[in-house]
């Protein structure tokens, strides 16, 4: 169980753990378990002689009396109670350098046997820290900086416990000879997420759970900044706007969160750590911070910091510290973000018939078709375009509509109307702005955030009726062969969006081919296999782009390979690239039965390396098989494959309609089972996910038959009421979205 104080089992070792977030302090020792309350703790730990201990501090003084130890730890800085952490067991300690202000030891704290994948965290950790003193200018708070590695953790990937951040083992370790590029990447965001918390949420932390968005959105959208200021040759900004649109979302229903939500139950607090929380919070952060000049925005942020240092603040004194600073408000202005839910839609036309340039701009809710809400929403939009010579200017849209003179001395040939994609909201484009944006050469034209924008706007677009479905699906073509990773993973994302419920089976062979025809032959050019020499790049579109087109582009002769190469990883590990060594497993498994899902269970029962039997429950969770999925499902439940690790096989199948309704079955013929091994606690109750059982349904009877029977149910578990009626709106969306959408579709594909 992971509440409160849990623990774990790693190579035959005992360890235990602490993980206090949102409200299980309480139940570790007796205390006012509220975030308003900061006070200085001081902890003693008895633990077996054998055993280390460690916390927020160094320790004070750690002696040994016969088969016990006493490790007493210095008195803490003012925290509120969540904040507080410890853990037990044989770990080995991993030096990492220091901190460049006050020379604080850092270093990676790991079970028994792991210290040689610390490597990469032990080579960035200390770098991500002197990053982020820089740009905050205070040195680091605390008086050293372990980051510890946790076996299995669950609904939750990592924790910013000030000078003890704790990560899941899968997260910060890997073998150095088997790691891949996408795990290294994944600790360096992970990392600077947690460690930019030291300062913005548990030097200043929030004063109550409606505001932990200041910690979350901040932390995210630095995470974001540091890593594309460290690290510029990744293009994180690009996937940066993936995040972005996948806020976009879940905030266009109608039971989306504020950012700023009230918080009046525990089912609150729960919901609170959402995607509107840390990527719509981080994306409006962003757009603030292009408002205000990055550097008027970071005076306001170190005025803040040092204002606040050991206290417990609101949103209001963080917008008070920006608009001191700036000596403008931004107070208003972002709080008709933070305090209403929603995406602003913006229609923008070009008027160019009366001297000057000028942009007619209205704005409403962005709605998708079947939306039941109104659409009379205001919010003040920081508005950017882009237009030729690389000119771009803002403003700040507050009415309805508006019409705003542009600085451009002649008619613009087109008009990027979220430059650099830093705007949260939509872009609906007037007359033929659209088909001027996108003509000739859109890829110098638009920078790689503003294309993979655009794509995301208009499926978007499509879905809300304001675009025919065949026009969205015609950029596809225009960026399929995009120089940029992530703009070509984009093109082929939005390609694969009619996959679900839009396609009929009449029309399956002209889908393949229109896959196919877009993306077939750079799949080709990749191969499985790396070449010598190639790009980082080339190496991370290769798994998405290969796997892509060897399952649902129907290549037989990339499937073919993919089973060979997999055969050849069951005789030796070593034989594949670890960066390809997921994909290639799951597109066996997209082609395989039950006799391949056994040998992939007893390949897991025999490892116990953490990164390997990842690569195997992802593997697990990618058949169409009906008995494989099944047999996924019984793995969990007969405990073969561990819950912590496994849960998600439990709601494989929706991809493909024929087995859209097994997890659902499975789930109600298995209720008492699977809610009696759930894990609980850590500010996660693993009940709230499970009506996203029935995620995938499309259709009024399916529906029905998953509210009637989970209404009487998600009472019982912390935020799980919410999770119903966001699957339940979802499923309305898609029911009024397929019925509008199918004929544009099936003319599209006419085509191929």
């Amino acid at each position: 169980n992971s509440t409160a104080i849990f623990r774990q089992k790693d190579n035959d070792n005992w360890y235990i753990f602490s993980q206090f977030e949102a409200t299980d302090a309480r139940g570790a020792f007796p205390c006012f378990d509220e975030p308003s309350y900061k006070t200085p703790w001081q902890l003693t730990l008895h633990v077996p002689a054998a055993d280390t201990a460690i916390s927020n501090t160094t320790p004070i003084s750690d002696k040994t009396d016969g088969a016990m130890r006493t490790v007493q730890f210095h008195e803490t800085k003012p925290l509120p109670s969540y904040l507080v952490a410890f853990a037990t067991g044989p770990f080995e300690y991993v030096p990492a350098g220091f901190t460049a202000r006050n020379h604080v030891p850092v270093r990676i704290v790991v079970p028994k046997g792991h210290a040689a994948e610390a490597a990469y965290a032990a080579e960035v950790t200390a770098g991500i820290i002197n990053h982020h003193e820089q740009y905050f200018g205070i040195p680091f708070p605390y008086d050293k900086a372990d980051q510890v590695a946790v076996p299995d953790t669950s609904g939750w990937g990592a924790m910013e416990n000030p000078g003890m951040v704790t990560y899941a083992q899968n997260i910060i370790l890997a073998k150095p000879e088997s790691d891949t590029i996408n795990r290294k990447r994944g600790y360096f965001v992970t990392a600077a997420h947690e460690l930019a918390h030291q300062w913005f949420g548990d030097l200043v932390t929030t004063a109550w759970w409606n505001d932990i968005w200041l910690n979350e959105a901040f932390a995210t959208w630095f995470e974001q900044k540091s890593t594309v200021e460290m690290h510029p040759e990744w293009h994180t900004n690009v996937e940066d706007v993936d995040e972005k649109l996948g806020a976009m979302r879940e905030d266009s229903l109608m039971t989306a969160r504020k950012i700023r939500q009230p918080i009046e139950t525990k089912d609150d607090i729960n919901n609170a750590f959402d995607s509107i929380t840390y990527q719509k919070g981080g994306a409006v952060i962003g757009m603030f911070e292009t408002y205000m000049t990055p550097a008027e925005f970071r005076k306001g942020v170190q005025a803040y910091l040092k204002q606040y240092s050991w206290k417990a603040t609101t949103a209001d004194e963080f917008l008070d510290s920006l608009s001191s600073s700036w000596r403008k408000d931004v107070s208003k202005p972002f709080s008709t973000f933070l305090n209403q839910s929603g995406i602003p839609m913006v229609s923008v036309t070009l008027k160019c018939d009366q001297g000057a340039p000028s942009l007619h701009l209205e704005q409403s809710r962005f709605l998708p078709l079947g939306s039941k809400g109104g659409a009379d929403q205001v919010w003040s939009v920081p508005f950017c375009v882009r237009y030729p010579d690389g000119k771009s200017e803002c403003t700040l849209m507050t009415a309805p509509s508006q019409d705003w003179s542009l600085k451009a001395t002649s008619c613009p040939a087109w008009i990027e109307a979220n430059a650099d994609a830093k705007g949260y909201y939509r872009v609906d484009y007037q007359g033929d702005l659209l088909a001027k944006l996108t003509a000739g050469d859109v890829q110098t034209r638009l920078t790689a955030p503003e294309r993979v924008d655009l794509m995301g706007n208009a499926e978007a677009l499509s879905g809300a009726g304001k675009l025919g479905a065949g026009e969205a699906l015609g950029l596809v073509a225009t960026f399929h062969n995009d120089p940029e990773r992530d703009v070509l993973i984009n093109a082929a994302q939005l390609a694969l969006t009619p996959r679900a419920y839009l396609v009929p089976q009449s029309l399956e062979p002209n889908y393949q081919r229109f896959l196919d025809k877009n993306f077939q032959a750079r799949a080709h050019e990749l191969g499985w296999t790396p070449k010598p020499g190639e790009s980082e790049d080339a190496r991370l579109l290769r798994p998405q782009l290969v796997r892509i087109v060897a399952t649902y582009g129907g290549d037989q002769e990339l499937a073919k390979q993919a089973a060979e190469l997999a055969e050849k990883w069951f005789q030796n590990h070593d034989s594949l690239d670890p960066n390809v060594t997921t994909s290639v497993l799951r597109t066996a498994a997209f082609y395989g039965d039950k006799t391949l899902f056994d040998r992939f269970l007893a390949e897991f029962g025999e490892t116990r390396d953490k990164q390997v039997r990842q690569r195997l429950v992802a593997a697990m969770g990618s058949f169409r098989d009906p008995a494989a999925i099944q047999a996924g499902m019984n793995s969990v439940i007969d405990g073969k494959v561990p819950f912590m690790e496994g849960a998600f096989l439990l709601f494989n199948g929706q991809t493909e309609p024929s087995t859209r309704k097994l997890p659902f079955e499975f789930l109600q013929a298995h209720w008492d089972k699977v809610t009696s091994m759930m894990p609980s606690g850590g500010g996660f109750d693993f009940g709230s996910v499970l009506p996203q059982v029935g995620a995938s349904y499309c259709d009024a009877q399916s529906r029905d038959e998953l509210e009637a029977f989970f209404k009487p149910r998600v009472d019982k578990f912390v935020g799980a009421p919410r999770t119903l009626d966001q699957v339940v709106e979802s499923i309305n969306l898609c029911i009024a979205q397929t019925a509008a959408q199918k004929p544009q579709v099936e003319a599209f594909l006419a085509n191929y």
